[in-house]
């Protein structure tokens, strides 16, 4: 077996194990987000304080909000908010922890590989991702304060964005929604080709190493 074959063994191994999941990055830096995606589709400010219920349709085509009573039901939730001070956030209910709720969202496109928000007043202990199946995927967001952007190699469907509890668990803190953007797919890194390619790359150099090595070897024997 030569070098090169020697090589591509575990770059084919690597291959087939990245290949087996999809990627999800989080970020908790806007300005991360930002570069890492590029161009913005879709941008919602919520502008205005109406202090109203309102469909969660209302704010674009290419989303639907909403506000379900238990974030680990996706069948608890509704297609409105609330929407005042700029922001929006959950309706409450009488079934939900001291009455606060959680906002979540469904994509209407089918390319939302990229989306990030800005959140204010309460924490996000984990944004629940909701596949076309309704099963949910958590992603721990605890460490995030502020902002919380998320990027796929695979659509996302929905999420639903799980309330902190406060200390001794009695009750969900309640957040507002602020400044929600979905980011185009031909923008969008993706991890797992990301890793090929400097998978790849650093074969390539060992390659050249090991030649030039060769190389140097054979002219010192033939000099002597």
């Amino acid at each position: 077996m030569n070098a090169l074959s020697k090589m591509l063994i575990p770059i084919a191994m690597v291959t087939t194990a990245l290949q087996s999941q999809a990627a999800v990055v989080l970020y908790t830096d806007e300005a991360a987000y930002l570069a890492a995606v590029g161009t913005t589709t879709t941008y919602i400010d919520f502008a205005g304080s109406p202090a109203a219920t309102v469909s969660g349709a209302s704010f674009s085509p290419s989303l639907t909000f909403g506000s379900c009573t238990d974030s680990t039901a996706p069948g608890t939730c509704g297609t409105q908010v609330f929407h005042n001070s700029g922001g929006i956030t959950d309706l409450g209910g009488s079934t939900a922890n001291n009455g606060v709720a959680s906002v979540a969202w469904r994509f209407n496109i089918a390319d939302a590989l990229a989306f990030g928000f800005n959140y204010v007043s309460g924490q996000i202990a984990s944004v629940a991702l909701v596949d076309t199946s309704l099963n949910l995927d958590l992603i721990d967001t605890s460490a995030a304060s502020g902002f919380i952007g998320l990027v796929s190699d695979s659509a996302f469907y929905g999420a639903i964005a799980v309330n902190a509890v406060f200390p001794g668990g009695i009750g969900n803190d309640r957040y507002f929604i602020d400044d929600f953007r979905i980011n185009a797919p031909n923008a969008v890194p993706e991890p797992t080709s990301l890793a090929l390619a400097a998978l790849a790359l650093g074969a390539a150099g060992l390659g050249r190493r090991r030649a030039s090595a060769s190389k140097h070897s054979a002219a010192a024997q033939s000099s002597r």
